[in-house]
This record gives C-alpha cells, structure tokens and sequence, in this order.
C-alpha cells in the first residue's frame, strides 16, 4: 500500500512540475508576441526584428476592396523595417489568444483588431510559431489576414483605449 501511495504522490508531483513548466512556457511565448505589438507601437524595428530567428518567414494575406487577395511573405527582419517611421498611433488588440505549448515550440493565434490614430483599421486572424531558444522565445513563423471589411460586430465596439499595454 505504501508503494502504490508513493507512487502516486511520485506520478502527481511530476505532472504538477509538467503543467506548471507549459505554463510557464505559454506566458512566457505569450509575452514575446505581445512584447511585438508594444514594439511596433513604439515604431522600434530593431526591438521587433530581435524577436524573431534569423530566417523567420511571415505570411500576410490581404483582402483588398475587390475582394481578392494579394499574399506577400517576408523575413521578420523585413518586416520590422515598416515600423522605421512614424506614421501615426497604431495599436493590434489581439484580445483573446489561444496559447498551445508542445515542448519547446508554441503555437498562438487568435482574432485581432488593428488600430491606427485610434480608429479601426482592419481585423483579421493572428498565428505564431515561436521556438524555444537557448536566449528565449523567439517568433519562428507568423502569418495574418488582413481585412478592412472583416471585423465582427463585437470587434466593431472595441476601442484603443481597451487594450492592454
């Protein structure tokens, strides 16, 4: 009877560690996406390109006024060159992220409204893939949809002042 207590007081304390250690590692993946969205507010592109791996690749599909698509891809380092200048006050609420932790890779992805001088700009759906590095988390992949016309009518009553630093 003992045996089988210590067992189990063994078994329980080993998944305890586990689900804390996924926690852990979903705040902390967690914290390097929206360390991103900080940083492109700050219009901080070396801050932004720090956060991902050397050979990141991005996804944007856009939907245009005609209603097709235009898909552009580029390197994290690419991307955090549109934050080199100022061109108004930008904000991306990604409000209610799913978080999954497989070992040392992190998938995020969730609705989010961007937007700019205060006003909504577009919607759309985020994904991330961040790796576990030696340094920390770093942004592996991403890819968005971009749409003017595909905010929610919950999305429609968010505002800037609504999300979270």
């Amino acid at each position: 009877m003992k045996k089988i207590l210590a067992i189990t007081i063994f078994t329980l304390s080993i998944s305890i560690s586990v689900f804390a250690q996924k926690a852990d590692d979903a705040k902390e993946s967690m914290a390097v996406v929206n360390k991103m969205f900080t940083e492109m507010a700050n219009f901080n592109p070396a801050a932004i390109a720090d956060l991902f791996m050397k050979d990141s690749n991005l996804t944007a599909v856009i939907r245009k006024k005609d209603g097709t698509n235009l898909i552009e891809a580029f390197t994290g380092e690419t991307f955090s060159k549109n934050f080199a200048e100022k061109k108004g006050v930008i904000k991306e609420d990604m409000y209610a992220p799913e978080v999954k932790v497989y070992d040392n890779l992190a998938l995020i992805y969730g609705r989010y409204v961007f937007f700019v001088n205060g006003k909504i700009s577009h919607c759309g759906v985020n994904a991330f893939h961040l790796v576990k590095t030696d340094t920390g988390w770093k942004i592996a992949n991403a890819s968005s949809t971009i749409d003017a016309a595909a905010c929610t009518e919950d999305e429609k009553k968010r505002t800037a002042d609504t999300v979270k630093k």
